[in-house]
């Protein structure tokens, strides 16, 4: 149940941070290309403001990619070739290519657990079907 939550809370906070970035690319997009030496500084604040929310965004999504890789015990890559490390950000992050693959592996591995207790209780509730029907035929 906790599982469930987890990932509700992580879609929901993924949401705001889209929201956010969504809201910097309309607000870059809406600046007017007349006067160039005055919209310059504020295309170049803007520019940087939305790479930073765009990093913001995909470091946030590889913090829960690899949390959720820690709790499934799933091997988390370790070359540099899939991790980037920006100026501005005080960590790394996974690169798409990289958050891609383990997002899969990761889904591979829920439904393998999944596929797991889905037989267990099939099992648990055939298993009870059939006292009941033992007991209902000694009834008669």
């Amino acid at each position: 149940m906790g599982l469930m939550f987890d990932e509700l809370r992580y879609r929901w906070q993924l949401r705001k941070y889209l929201k956010a970035q969504h809201e910097l690319y309309r607000a870059y997009d809406e600046i007017p290309p007349e006067d160039e030496d005055a919209d310059e500084s504020l295309k170049r604040g803007k520019k940087w403001e939305l790479i930073y929310q765009t990093q913001a965004t995909d470091y946030f999504r590889s913090k829960y990619l690899v949390e959720k890789a820690y709790r499934y015990h799933m091997p988390i890559p370790q070359d540099e070739e899939s991790w980037i490390q920006p100026r501005n950000m005080p960590e790394r992050f996974l690169t798409t290519v990289a958050a891609q693959k383990l997002r899969a592996e990761i889904r591979a591995e829920q439904k393998a657990e999944w596929d797991y207790w889905a037989n267990r209780v099939t099992l648990a509730l055939a298993l009870f079907g059939s006292i009941l029907g033992v007991f209902n035929l000694f009834k008669k």
